[in-house]
């Protein structure tokens, strides 16, 4: 759920150049112009922690969000990370 989730935001939201993930990990790349966004992606992180949501950046280049949520999460909880990281979006983008 989550993996589409962001995929389809990446509809929306092209600097979300890349979703991947290995089971649980959940990771979106993301890039301006074909670099590197670290600063989008430092905003990005601050700004979910605003609301409540702790996301973390990594990456060689700092511009990789990864998601990393329990196996056992209820669907809503996940439901409304997943709009917090939307908003997120809509307000930086």
């Amino acid at each position: 759920m989550l993996t589409e989730s962001l995929n389809q935001l990446s509809v929306d939201y092209p600097v979300i150049a890349e979703v991947r993930g290995l089971g649980a990990m959940i990771a979106m790349e993301l890039m301006k112009e074909g670099k590197p966004a670290p600063e989008l992606t430092a905003a990005l992180v601050a700004k979910a922690r605003e609301k409540g949501l702790i996301l973390i950046s990594c990456g060689l280049y700092g511009n990789v969000v990864r998601i990393l949520v329990p196996l056992t999460i209820p669907d809503a909880q996940l439901q409304e990370g997943i709009q917090i990281i939307k908003a997120c979006f809509a307000e930086l983008v």
